[in-house]
């Protein structure tokens, strides 16, 4: 049981809730019971926390801490927590296969980022890879809204310039959602084998130098009355139209 907010295990873990803190220890927090059985079963918890007097039972190897209270509620990020959390460590999944690809330009909002990766392994996409830009894959928010998901799902990182010219290079044809002159609707676009797409930005969409480098671009067909959709809303309509789950 840790008592004294002056632990040092503690005073590390409060500093998680910093982007700079969880990339320097390579540690990141999950809330609720759901979450962290998902990070049991990914095998990827360093340190379960309980909140004194609560009876929970993982299934998981780590060694459990109790937290007094007071220091649970303040470690937590919700308002109201179920009393579990879990300290996990952060990991990169190999890009198995690359049939079907996200690619996520500079998202922002922590909840649009959480659906767009549970929509991408929903819809069997093999994986998600991020601007250098795009918000935290770690952050709270974006952890919860994911459901567990970013545990089964290899998710990285990286330029996407040099990424998307590395998938053309190997066969991936890669479209983006854009409102071009030239963008097709997404029936008009033929399943091919290997596809990617970028979606962009809330405000500004993909950027016009990644457009530039892609295929082609898609766009949703849509009645006049909605000029645009929710990049979360957009990007799932999209995986599931081009799902790669048979």
């Amino acid at each position: 049981m840790i008592t004294s907010k002056d632990n040092s295990k503690y005073k590390l873990w409060l500093k998680l809730s910093q982007k700079k803190h969880r990339l320097a220890e390579q540690l990141f927090l999950v809330e609720g019971e759901h979450l962290v059985n998902e990070a049991a079963t990914a095998g990827v918890i360093d340190t379960l926390l309980v909140c004194e007097g609560v009876a929970f039972e993982a299934d998981a190897d780590a060694a459990i801490t109790y937290l007094a209270r007071p220091l649970f509620e303040k470690l937590a990020s919700t308002v109201t927590t179920a009393g579990v959390m879990a300290v996990c460590r952060m990991w990169e999944s190999h890009m198995k296969a690359h049939n079907r690809l996200l690619l996520v330009d500079d998202v922002q909002d922590p909840g649009n980022l959480g659906t767009l990766i549970r929509s991408a392994l929903a819809f069997g996409f093999d994986g998600v890879v991020l601007s250098e830009d795009t918000v935290d894959l770690y952050n709270d928010k974006v952890v919860r809204a994911t459901q567990g998901a970013l545990f089964y799902l290899p998710i990285h990182r990286t330029n996407l310039t040099t990424y998307i010219t590395q998938l053309q290079q190997a066969g991936t044809t890669v479209y983006a959602t854009a409102l071009t002159d030239d963008a097709k609707p997404m029936a008009e676009i033929p399943k091919q084998t290997s596809l990617a797409f970028v979606v962009g930005n809330e405000g500004a969409g993909v950027n016009k130098d990644l457009i530039a480098v892609c295929d082609g671009s898609v766009i949703i067909a849509m009645t006049e009355a909605v000029e645009s959709l929710n990049v979360g809303v957009a990007g799932s309509i999209l995986m599931h139209h081009f799902n790669d789950i048979g």
